[in-house]
């Protein structure tokens, strides 16, 4: 039994799908193409084949016609077979063009589009013949073996029985024409595809079911391949948790800094000392510079003996002002009254001394 931890028994993320899909591997079934290519091909040919083969024929007497009358050197054997190559690409054209355009839309409605150029960086591990013999040997070998075996007995099969059904018209071609051995061969291709051609494609359904799961299953993780990705993502917890109490550091760093410039301190007395300062020129209204509880009030209150600042107990107060103030911002106009008393009675102080 795999250890727990290390058995691939996570869903795949999206970003573990999306890396895949940068190196070109997708699902991808070879059946879908095959079958659409053979079935278009078989539809372009049984629409276009006549004209095909009467262009065919054509190029085929031309040929013959000018064979009396060319010299067969070096110099001229070139431009004809241009010519040839040119205009068989012409005639093949409608059947060459529905395959291109048939071969793609069946990739790319498996998978969408795809620009990859990863697959064809070279890999010294291809080479290995150990992962070689793996890969020939592996459950993904054993079903297209099966796969190869089950078409060609379809196939043979149908081949089988259509040759013995017709095998009593065989001997009646021997006073036939050439157009109608073409014609009756093309029939029984025809017939043949028509019986092969279900079973090929529910086999190509089957196929692409498959390479779907086999794909998922490829790119399953492990509870800790999936914790890894996710602190690559959001960040080591440990890093973040130590970023975190750094900052807040750097912040009650900051807000003791500026205890010294308060008018007044208010308590609670023991657990919560408030920070408060008031520039009757400079504000609108009075603003906590320093808020804190426990060691931090503690610390708030010595600050404040060090630098003479005037200490006051108001337990209501101290605690609404440490519920709803935030270091930095004002006094609301609700407290404006108890605040105001309080700095009343530092500023008669500070006179009297």
């Amino acid at each position: 039994m795999a250890e727990q931890g290390f058995e691939k028994s996570e869903q795949p993320t999206g970003k573990r799908i999306q890396e895949a899909r940068d190196k070109g591997q997708v699902a991808r079934s070879q059946e879908i193409p095959a079958v659409a290519i053979l079935l278009t091909g078989t539809l372009i040919l049984y629409l276009f084949f006549p004209r095909m083969y009467s262009n065919f024929l054509d190029l085929t007497s031309e040929i013959i016609s000018k064979s009396w009358s060319i010299e067969i050197t070096r110099e001229s054997i070139y431009p004809l077979w241009v010519y040839i190559l040119k205009r068989g690409f012409f005639i093949l054209l409608p059947l060459l063009s529905a395959v291109f355009i048939v071969s793609l839309v069946s990739n790319v409605l498996q998978h969408g589009l795809i620009f990859s150029t990863r697959i064809l960086e070279f890999d010294l591990s291809r080479l290995n013949p150990v992962s070689g013999m793996q890969r020939f040997i592996s459950p993904r070998s054993l079903v297209e073996l099966v796969k190869g075996v089950f078409k060609i007995s379809v196939v043979g099969y149908a081949a089988y029985l259509l040759m013995k059904r017709e095998f009593s018209n065989f001997p009646t071609l021997i006073d036939t024409d050439v157009n109608y051995i073409f014609s009756y061969t093309g029939r029984l291709v025809l017939k043949l595809i028509a019986w092969t051609g279900p079973v090929l494609v529910i086999l190509a359904v089957i196929d692409f079911i498959f390479q779907k799961w086999q794909y998922k299953k490829s790119l399953m993780m492990t509870k800790q391949e999936v914790k890894e990705e996710a602190r690559q993502m959001d960040g080591d917890p440990v890093i973040k948790s130590r970023i975190r109490s750094l900052q807040r550091e750097m912040a009650r760093k900051r807000m003791m800094s500026d205890v010294p410039k308060a008018d007044v301190v208010i308590t609670n007395p023991v657990h919560i000392a408030i920070a408060v300062m008031y520039k009757h020129a400079e504000m609108n209204a009075p603003v906590v510079v320093a808020k804190g509880a426990g060691v931090i009030a503690e610390k708030i209150k010595e600050i404040a003996i060090q630098h003479g600042i005037v200490i006051v107990e108001n337990k209501p107060l101290a605690r609404t002002i440490y519920r709803i103030v935030e270091i930095g911002e004002e006094i609301p106009s609700n407290l404006y009254k108890a605040v105001a008393e309080i700095l009343a009675y530092v500023y008669r102080l500070r006179k009297k001394f």
